[in-house]
């Protein structure tokens, strides 16, 4: 049985920040942009390097709406914070020299929007990196022209506040994710246990059922004609029993041939011991015909003494060993049913 697996979710996902939706925001979020570079052209000293600035913004939110892990990749993030800080110092020194910018300055806005949804996606350092760069960036341009400092500082601090909130809801965002997956895995392991113990439950059912049709037939023979008499009747009670043990000790190789071939084995005297240790069958079903294939083949040329079959433990190189008294001959199978050569 394949256990199932929970796929745990990170910010992105609850955001849903390559979903369709999120797509049209961000369309919405670059026709604002484009809108306001070109509403403002005549309000800038040069429009070559605002157009330049709006280019570098959309395209750098673009990235933000790909389909990848959080935290955003580190390549990605960089990418991000360095389209903040260039389209800062292309806008900002095209601003006029006197008066308030207005909407000229719309690229404050755009950077610092990025900036929020960089530290959506576990980028908050980088986050505020960036923010660094746009308020040095926005402050030598305020020096640059003897504007007064605190104009600079007017400019930045709305700004500001909205990445200190994107910073305090991408920690509440990441501790739900971590109750989530917390809670799916809790379910995907209740899950696997209860089926565990239904599988289980199963098992011991078939068991139970073989053991009566197998086993009670002989018990009640037993009782109404007491012990057997007859050699004849003395080997077929001791095959009973010894299909009844391979059942419990060599579950996976129960296949109808090997126990046909390992019943009329022990019908000639031959001593015939099934072994599973290995829990389950071989890697395939063409596998396990190869392993039978090999299993009955030694089975039916054995006349006497012993032949031991044993499935070994996962992981180990040698799968299926077959030991035979008869000149002490052993022969070795592979997880696929093939042949081992010997040293």
């Amino acid at each position: 049985m394949t256990n199932p697996r929970f796929e745990p979710v990170d910010s992105s996902q609850l955001l849903q920040l390559s979903s369709d939706p999120a797509r049209v925001v961000m369309g919405l979020f670059i026709f604002s942009n484009i809108l306001y570079a070109f509403a403002t052209l005549d309000q800038v000293k040069s429009p070559g390097p605002v157009i330049a600035a709006m280019i570098v913004v959309n395209a750098a939110a673009v990235l933000l709406v790909l389909e990848r892990p959080d935290p955003f990749p580190l390549v990605l993030t960089m990418i991000v914070v360095g389209a903040v800080a260039i389209s800062t110092l292309l806008v900002a020194f095209q601003l006029p020299d006197v008066g308030p910018p207005g909407r000229a300055s719309w690229h404050l806005g755009s950077n610092t929007w990025m900036l929020f949804f960089l530290a959506m996606r576990r980028r908050p350092g980088a986050a505020w990196l960036g923010y660094v760069l746009m308020a040095a960036g926005t402050l030598a341009w305020t020096t640059s022209v003897e504007r007064d400092i605190v104009e600079g500082i007017l400019l930045l601090d709305t700004h500001a506040a909205i990445l200190f909130v994107g910073s305090l809801f991408e920690v509440n965002l990441r501790r739900t994710a971590r109750r989530i997956n917390e809670f799916g895995e809790h379910s995907v392991a209740s899950a696997v246990e209860a089926a565990e113990g239904a599988t289980s439950a199963q098992i011991r059912q078939r068991q139970v059922r073989e053991l009566r049709s197998s086993a009670v037939p002989l018990l009640e023979r037993i009782v109404e004609h007491g012990p057997p008499q007859t050699e004849a009747e003395r080997l077929h009670y001791a095959t009973s029993e010894a299909l009844l043990r391979d059942g419990v000790r060599g579950r996976s190789l129960m296949t109808p041939r090997i126990a046909a071939a390992a019943t009329e084995a022990r019908q000639r005297g031959v001593e015939v011991t099934l072994l599973d240790d290995r829990g389950q069958g071989l890697d395939s079903g063409e596998a396990m015909v190869r392993m039978g294939a090999a299993v009955v083949q030694e089975l039916d040329a054995a006349d006497e003494g012993s032949v031991t079959v044993r499935l070994a433990p996962q992981g180990r190189p040698i799968a299926v060993s077959i030991v035979t008294s008869r000149g002490r001959a052993r022969v070795e199978l592979d997880a696929s049913g093939q042949a081992m050569e010997g040293p």
